[in-house]
């Protein structure tokens, strides 16, 4: 398949320019390039492998290789789990050996907003969401992301994690979240790694999903479309029933 022989292409490219990547091209270019290519090919055969490609070009940009981490970390609420959060997990999961998600199980209630209530999200995850996450992903529910991780960070300093490397995946703008003297003692095997919404991903945000989501009469197939694109259109439309059924 064209697919198959482009993905060894770009793994190639990645190899090559692991140790000098003084190209200076920046992620958005390597996008650019590479769906322009994709127009002069199948679109249709290739769209299977689109967030492959997603992940890989992220990974390059960014100075990223394949397995480059021992472990990732992905703290999120997530409510709802939309395309821009498993932009992250297609990224950790290329870049680290072992990825987990820590996820918040609070309801989420604001003032004008539509509540989304944790046991709904729990039950999406473990019913709906875990079966379309890559092989070396976990998840672990409950208590506060931002809180875990660094409890998982100060694992770090064990005897036997002494080798470890870890990386924290989150959305530029909460980049700011994760500070060096939490885990001063590893700071030199602790990585940010970021994507920035609208730029590296779908212009997709919790608020936005929550608004087309209260808006349903009107807005349920943007909704739907803002889930991450590996999950089928049945399993996208058992996520709105669970949610929507709140409003009714």
């Amino acid at each position: 398949m064209k697919s198959d022989y482009l993905m060894e292409n770009l793994r190639g490219f990645l190899k090559e320019n692991d140790n000098d990547f003084n190209m200076k091209i920046t992620e958005r270019r390597l996008r650019q390039l590479i769906r322009s290519v994709i127009k002069e090919s199948q679109m249709n055969e290739m769209m299977g492998d689109m967030h492959h490609f997603d992940a890989l070009l992220g990974a390059a940009a960014h100075g990223g290789i394949e397995g480059q981490y021992n472990i990732g970390l992905i703290p999120m609420s997530a409510k709802p789990f939309h395309e821009g959060h498993m932009s992250l997990v297609r990224k950790a999961a290329i870049e680290c050996k072992e990825v987990i998600i820590f996820v918040s199980t609070s309801d989420r209630k604001r003032k004008g907003e539509i509540t989304i209530y944790g046991e709904d999200m729990e039950m999406i995850w473990e019913t709906i969401l875990k079966k379309y996450l890559p092989e070396n992903c976990t998840c672990i529910y409950g208590g506060s992301p931002v809180k875990n991780v660094y409890e998982k960070l100060e694992e770090g300093m064990l005897p036997q994690n002494i080798d470890t490397t870890y990386a924290i995946y989150t959305g530029e703008e909460d980049k700011g979240r994760y500070r060096a003297t939490y885990y001063a003692d590893i700071i030199d095997r602790v990585y940010i790694r970021t994507l920035e919404r609208g730029e590296d991903t779908m212009p997709i945000s919790g608020t936005i999903m929550r608004s087309y989501l209260s808006n349903a009469s009107e807005d349920k197939f943007l909704f739907l479309d803002g889930l991450p694109r590996e999950i089928s259109d049945e399993d996208k439309e058992q996520i709105f029933q669970i949610l929507f059924r709140r409003l009714n």
